[in-house]
């Protein structure tokens, strides 16, 4: 895989920035929390697409694609085009690899900002709605969890601490620079074998705001108003048009087939 490079025009910055409701600004630490908040909040991380797309790789085009026209997606399209996106804004960015079930397999983004680094992850399915500074251990809080960065062992630990609960690590990263050539591997997995992720064997849609979030998670679906069972395609259609009305999404993608993939694919992956 060749080194990523997406180009955008002034229509296509100008026209992103309108859908996360962020104003064109200095590359600063508040900007960057602007526009990483607003990715979170407007643009949906969802692997219906995945389900019903070819299994394959996206390319440079695909992730600008999805991300400028509201479909959104997972790992592998929203923190490359967030790399992407904020180095043609002037900020100083680079990859770096996490482990969660075992190394290389999440593409995380660091940004350099008067030479200190900051921690941002718009595809992780999780409430990062704040960046953080590297070395400050300060809690970041949500509804829904809490979370933090420590350094263990001269690896950055990003650890989740929900309701009643312990903190754990969620997935821990070098701060050294890779290439994107880096998840090669990740991505082979990733789009060929269920069961290797849970993306080709369940159903995962999210997008979170402040105080709280909308969120599915196979059949259980969770929102401001409860928990909620999604039996059928449409229920999933009519939970998705109410907690997800910006274009983009459900005039993109075939919820009848990703709920029949999803379904199918999970009774082999358990077999």
């Amino acid at each position: 895989m060749t080194e990523l490079f997406i180009e955008f025009t002034e229509n296509d910055i100008q026209s992103f920035l309108e859908r996360i409701e962020v104003t064109n600004s200095e590359p600063t630490a508040l900007f960057l929390e602007k526009i990483v908040s607003g990715i979170i909040e407007h643009l949906p991380f969802q692997n219906i697409s995945m389900l019903t797309d070819e299994w394959i790789r996206p390319s440079a085009e695909k992730i600008k694609s999805d991300m400028l026209s509201g479909k959104g997606g997972l790992c592998t399209i929203r923190n490359p085009f967030l790399h992407e996106f904020l180095k043609s804004l002037g900020f100083s960015v680079r990859f770096v690899s996490s482990t969660i079930r075992e190394p290389d397999c999440h593409i995380s983004v660091l940004v350099e900002i008067d030479e200190q680094d900051w921690w941002v992850d718009v595809g992780n399915g999780f409430p990062y709605l704040k960046p953080i500074s590297l070395g400050d251990e300060t809690i970041v809080r949500h509804r829904f969890m809490d979370y933090r960065i420590i350094n263990l062992d001269d690896r950055w630990h990003v650890q989740h601490c929900k309701p009643k609960h312990e903190w754990v690590t969620n997935h821990h990263f070098s701060d050294t620079g890779v290439s994107f050539a880096t998840f090669d591997k990740m991505h082979e997995l990733h789009y060929s074998v269920p069961g290797w992720g849970p993306f080709l064997t369940g159903l995962r849609v999210n997008r979170w705001w402040s105080d709280g979030g909308a969120i599915i998670k196979d059949e259980k679906a969770y929102s401001p108003v409860g928990e909620e069972l999604l039996c059928k395609p449409s229920d999933l259609f009519y939970w998705l048009k109410r907690w997800f009305p910006k274009p983009g999404l459900l005039d993109s993608v075939d919820v009848h087939c990703a709920d029949e993939i999803w379904r199918k694919n999970s009774v082999i992956g358990s077999e």
